[in-house]
């Protein structure tokens, strides 16, 4: 999942409740603090895309206020699992509850900030101080939600990203004001194409990075396209040239997956979907893919330079490697 977490101190004002629609109230005294995260849209597509996000994660609502950009969830159950991962509590829990409020503030022309608090309360349970005693968040749940609002509001507004392969996140760092590389790890293309985690992304092709400017850089080029990237690594700014690669939406299913093997470095078939061109073709899991048409598979970068090229209609030839015998197998 892709969480976008930043602090924003001094924007976000929460109005805190006690209803007897809730299972808990909510004291103003409560030690729990908002997390916030910048996402990048206008408030109105941000403001939908949570209220869709919420709805579709079956959380109920209690207060919807747009005028003030204020959501106040009814207070919804969690199961043992949930409990124990997103609040701080006790070796020993039971299951619990949670409840929500979420601000969004309008923070410029293509950013939009959302503030989330999570409050969680055990359903039942000895504790030292008393019974049912509430619990303080973890900040995992705040930047989950937050990462599927921000997934929503990506599909909406730019479809054709889930098209695009750059090998890492980039997050937006609010601290910064500036776009930073995350989990650009050894074995990835990121961190083959020189990217590392903590760099700060300044320039693509010259021009300055903000929210409103980079997606549009993403999406221009076709296949793959060579953009050269400004990075602030520590103390030092470097340019490095990125490529980024462009799927084609069009093109047939083959219907398998692959993963790299850390060892070898090959790429090795993990399954292969019932009916589809690939069983059909004979390709079976366990495979080693080496080369795709006149692609060599010997890297992260020929790998999606391969996949990139696919065109529909057109039968996909690939070299396999199965128990040290090489063969081609035409899938499409």
């Amino acid at each position: 999942m892709k969480s976008r977490l930043a602090r924003y101190g001094g924007l976000l004002f929460f109005f805190l409740f006690s209803s007897p629609l809730f299972a808990f109230s909510l004291p103003p005294s409560s030690k729990t603090k908002e997390q916030a995260f910048p996402l990048p849209g206008n408030y109105q597509e941000v403001w939908n895309a949570t209220l869709e996000t919420l709805n579709e994660e079956k959380i109920p609502l209690h207060t919807v206020d747009a005028s003030r950009g204020y959501i106040q969830t009814q207070t919804f159950p969690l199961f043992r699992k949930e409990y124990r991962a997103w609040s701080k509590k006790p070796a020993f829990v039971s299951p619990g509850f949670c409840m929500l409020e979420i601000g969004v503030v309008h923070h410029g022309p293509s950013v939009t900030v959302v503030g989330i608090k999570a409050y969680f309360k055990r359903k039942h349970g000895l504790y030292l101080f008393g019974y049912r005693k509430k619990d303080r968040s973890r900040g995992q749940f705040e930047k989950l939600l937050a990462g599927r609002v921000n997934d929503r509001l990506m599909k909406q507004k730019y479809p054709r990203l889930k098209h695009i392969i750059v090998g890492c996140h980039l997050r937006y760092e609010e601290s910064l004001s500036r776009y930073v590389i995350r989990e650009a790890g050894p074995g990835g293309l990121g961190y083959e194409q020189g990217l590392r985690d903590g760099d700060i992304l300044l320039k693509i092709d010259g021009h300055e990075v903000h929210p409103g400017s980079l997606f549009p850089f993403l999406l221009e080029g076709k296949g793959e396209t060579v953009r050269r990237f400004t990075l602030k690594r520590k103390r030092k700014e470097l340019e490095l040239p990125v490529s980024i690669f462009s799927l084609n939406p069009d093109a047939l299913p083959l219907g398998f997956s692959t993963a790299r093997d850390p060892e070898t470095g090959k790429f090795k078939v993990e399954e292969v979907a019932g009916g589809s061109p690939a069983e059909k073709a004979g390709l079976r899991a366990g495979d080693f893919l080496i080369q795709e048409n006149e692609t060599p598979l010997d890297s992260w970068r020929h790998y999606y330079r391969a996949l990139a090229s696919e065109k529909p209609g057109r039968a996909q030839a690939f070299l396999i490697e199965r128990e040290n015998a090489s063969l081609v197998i035409t899938v499409g």
